[in-house]
């Protein structure tokens, strides 16, 4: 396929996700530029049409991105902000003319908030009357106290602003939800959720302007690192709330782009409650042909104006999918070495080790090789 579109993956980050974007926008007629610090995996896949150095530290990043894509003009027919940071300091700038519409909020909308927080999204979410867990925003640990004493424990307490599960604890008592307040407080509201019992998965969305256009959804079948960490292993699956859901939350936000809504299956009424939801690419989307849609294609048709929607079939919950490189992570922190051999290509049996992308891979065994010294030195 001949590729027309220009579009830009912006990485503030060393994360190894948004590596795997470019293959996907590729598919999709996309020429990909990729703008992240020299050395990232992002910088190392083959299907990057155009690699543009940028500084690593996030500010100095920011400042960077502002002066390419002013240099840019109407160059470039969508920007992807892939990393957690880069998204928080965006939507810090998002009144700002460079940046404002090129977020998949409209920085000038009153829910361009909650591209970056757990409270603006948990307020809206609820206002919107979404599925979400009885939920508080709490300032202080006497707040959190009257709040969990309010909805009943167990319950869960987050970071505002934090990503990969490294800002959320489980509390089952007085306690623990003390103890668990001190770990996150940095100044910032916490956000305290009723737990609900059940399996944890989420959906991700492709949006046209507010419309929900291709999804997929999947159970975390394993995460790393730790129990709210993200996925290492995925079980496909499809689910009826999943729709309404994402229909509601476009109509409300008029979001564009990528983002995935994390869920807990009720283990009692079988129904989806929102946890969350990320406003960026996430990993798995490279995966979609599993899930039976293909995002490529859904991309396509967007940025040739055509309004196409993928719905994903019924089906009942698939295989566990093993995620690279998050599971070979896993395996190693695990001391497990011979699972190991199910990322093998296996005839019948997919793999997700990028074996069409040999730099990537190449980055990947190079960094492997630096956390095996690390560990034996820290052993």
């Amino acid at each position: 396929m001949k590729r027309t579109a220009p579009v830009l993956v912006a990485c503030s980050q060393t994360w190894s996700s948004p590596a795997r974007l470019p293959r996907v926008l590729a598919r999709a007629g996309c020429r990909v530029s990729v703008l992240c610090p020299p050395g990232a995996p992002l910088a190392s896949t083959r299907f990057a049409d155009e690699r543009i150095a940028a500084p690593a530290e996030l500010p100095a990043y920011v400042d960077a991105l502002a002066e390419h894509l002013e240099r840019a003009g109407d160059r470039y027919r969508w920007l992807l902000i892939t990393d957690d940071p880069l998204l928080d300091a965006l939507a810090r700038r998002r009144a700002e003319p460079w940046i404002a519409a090129r977020l998949p909020i409209d920085g000038r909308s009153r829910f361009a908030a909650l591209l970056a927080s757990k409270a603006d999204f948990t307020d809206a979410a609820a206002a919107a009357g979404l599925p979400i867990p009885a939920s508080r925003v709490c300032a202080s640990l006497s707040g959190a106290r009257a709040a969990a004493a309010e909805i009943g424990f167990p319950v869960m307490l987050k970071k505002s602003l934090s990503f990969a599960g490294l800002g959320v604890r489980a509390a089952a008592d007085d306690a623990e939800l003390a103890r668990a307040f001190l770990e996150l407080d940095d100044g910032a509201p916490l956000v305290l959720q009723r737990f609900h019992q059940g399996r944890i998965g989420n959906s991700v969305v492709l949006f046209q302007e507010g419309r929900p256009i291709c999804w997929m959804s999947a159970y975390k079948s394993r995460t790393w690192p730790g129990p709210f960490g993200p996925s290492s292993a995925r079980q496909f699956m499809s689910h009826a709330d999943v729709e309404p859901i994402l229909a509601a939350f476009g109509a409300l936000t008029g979001y564009h782009g990528f983002g995935a809504v994390d869920w807990v299956c009720d283990a009692v009424t079988g129904r989806l409650v929102i946890l969350e939801f990320n406003a960026r690419p996430v990993p798995t989307i490279h995966m979609s042909r599993l899930a039976g849609v293909d995002f490529s294609s859904s991309i396509a048709a967007m940025l040739a104006g055509r309004a196409e929607v993928q719905r994903p079939p019924e089906r009942a919950p698939g295989p566990i999918v093993r995620m690279f490189p998050e599971d070979v992570y896993r395996a190693a922190t695990e001391k497990q070495p011979l699972e190991l051999a199910g990322l093998l290509p296996w005839p019948g049996r997919y793999s997700d080790v990028p074996w069409s992308d040999p730099p990537l891979l190449a980055w990947h065994l190079r960094a492997f090789r630096r956390a095996a010294r690390e560990q034996k030195r820290a052993a």
